[in-house]
């Protein structure tokens, strides 16, 4: 079996146009040279065959990748596609769980089968990083549209949203948007080119704006114009940058007077909104379909993470029992066992066992054999990462204040057990959560987990979590004695 590293370097060095082109031409010569003798001198028209042939092969080699990438405008013959994607999602999932409740979610799919009519309230979301003028455009903005003649005013609700925001949250917060106004002050960093693929992705209806291009000279103002137009075109979006400026630069103005003097004042031009709300009303009036095309799209996926986020709490809600349940039995075992080999043979026994009963709940076939290597690698990153020794620090300072007296000198041991039990079972939790329970087995990376453990281990530290487990604890082993273990 290939190793992922060497995998992953593998189609690394298939990108590079130089190494594909070497490879082909090495085993291109060899063949040659099997067929020509040895004493023939190569000709040079024969050499430059040979290095054409390589770079053709290394051209057709990413010409699928080319293709794969490029974006594709959202039709109604997609949004059924992804309506029917949801409702076998909705079916597997109450078959995985059939106490899950998911009729809410099913209804409301089966709502987004038919278009929605002509909105009379449209949502838009102002989107910008820290300083770009998002409160000074929102201000700015209009709160109704005219319609044709006879059908009223279309109403706007607009909301300003962080650049920063999370992925995640992000989505949520646009479900409802029917576009989003991006604001940038200059040449697109990385962090605002990922926001734009993320809502080219999501099939929203988005303007970057240039805003603040008062403060460059006409040189510099047209070529970050150009650029950011390139950056807009390579997205394929089809709506032109519109350079704005909601808050104007003071500019200089001077006045000859009656006398023959110059007189020098400051001047506040008027904002500028470019011809922002002559796109609005156009899109509003003659593209609303395709407005709410994306909304109901959008709509679909967000269904499809409700319905994710409630598999996963109701898996929770079942895994945590199973924690606890194997935490106290690594505690009473830790306290009845004077054997420190066979305390970590027990240890390892338990935790395998819940790494099995864990993987059965979240639908992950685990084998025996793969348990115990799970529950081997999971003690080596505890104490790899020093949690032995800084659990066993913490829970013997509660001790000191709280002493177990009906435990005697195996308190500290138990305890220690117990917690670092918990900790790797709500590690696996939010590990297997993490995977696609429509995966046949999954998927072990060690790294990956070795980060869950830690973020675990850290959240758990605080001291009030570990108040709640210490009086939790001095509940449940009380008293302990090795015929009730």
């Amino acid at each position: 079996m290939v190793q992922p590293a060497l995998e992953m370097g593998f189609k690394t060095f298939l990108k590079k146009p130089f190494v594909v082109g070497g490879i082909s031409l090495s085993v291109l010569l060899w063949f040659w040279s099997a067929s020509h003798p040895a004493q023939q001198p190569w000709q040079q028209w024969e050499l430059w065959i040979l290095s054409g042939l390589g770079l053709v092969i290394w051209r057709w080699r990413r010409r699928p990748n080319t293709i794969l990438q490029r974006w594709q405008p959202l039709t109604p013959e997609m949004l059924q596609g992804a309506i029917a994607h949801g409702e076998k999602l909705l079916a597997r999932r109450q078959a995985q769980a059939p106490d899950l409740n998911l009729e809410d979610l099913a209804q409301k799919l089966k709502a987004l089968q038919q278009l929605e009519p002509q909105p009379q309230v449209l949502n838009g979301i102002v989107l910008g990083e820290k300083r770009s003028g998002k409160t000074s455009l929102l201000n700015l903005l209009p709160s109704q549209l005219a319609q044709d003649k006879g059908q009223g005013s279309l109403t706007l609700n607009w909301q300003v949203v962080a650049a920063e925001t999370p992925p995640e949250t992000m989505a949520e917060l646009m479900t409802e948007a029917h576009w989003v106004l991006v604001l940038t002050t200059g040449d697109l960093t990385g962090a605002q080119w990922q926001v734009l693929e993320f809502l080219q992705a999501h099939h929203h209806h988005w303007q970057l704006l240039f805003n603040k291009q008062d403060i460059y000279a006409d040189g510099d103002r047209q070529t970050l114009w150009d650029q950011l137009q390139h950056q807009v075109n390579q997205l394929e979006n089809p709506h032109p940058v519109i350079p704005i400026s909601t808050a104007p630069q003071p500019i200089q103005i001077r006045r000859c007077l009656a006398d023959g003097e110059w007189e020098t004042d400051q001047q506040v031009p008027e904002p500028n909104l470019g011809d922002l709300v002559t796109q609005l009303q156009q899109r509003a009036t003659e593209h609303w379909e395709s407005l709410v095309l994306g909304l109901q799209w959008r709509r679909c996926q967000s269904i499809e993470r409700q319905a994710e986020e409630r598999w996963r709490e109701n898996r929770r809600a079942l895994a945590l029992p199973l924690v606890e349940q194997a935490q106290w039995l690594a505690a009473g075992t830790a306290l009845v066992n004077p054997v420190a080999n066979l305390d970590l043979l027990t240890a390892i026994a338990i935790n395998g066992q819940l790494v099995w009963d864990l993987g059965e709940l979240y639908h992950q076939k685990v084998s025996l054999s793969q348990a115990q290597t799970v529950a081997k690698e999971m003690g080596e990153i505890l104490i790899k990462l020093g949690m032995v020794e800084l659990s066993t620090q913490a829970l013997g300072a509660l001790l000191k204040s709280q002493p177990l007296t009906y435990l005697a000198g195996g308190a500290l041991q138990g305890l220690s057990a117990a917690y670092l039990t918990r900790i790797a079972g709500l590690s696996l939790i939010t590990f297997l959560e993490s995977q696609s329970p429509d995966l046949s087995e999954p998927q072990w990376d060690w790294q990956k987990l070795s980060a869950v453990v830690k973020q675990t281990f850290e959240q758990n530290q605080r001291r009030a979590v570990l108040q709640g487990f210490f009086h939790h604890a001095r509940q449940q082993l009380n008293p302990v004695s090795p015929a009730s273990v």
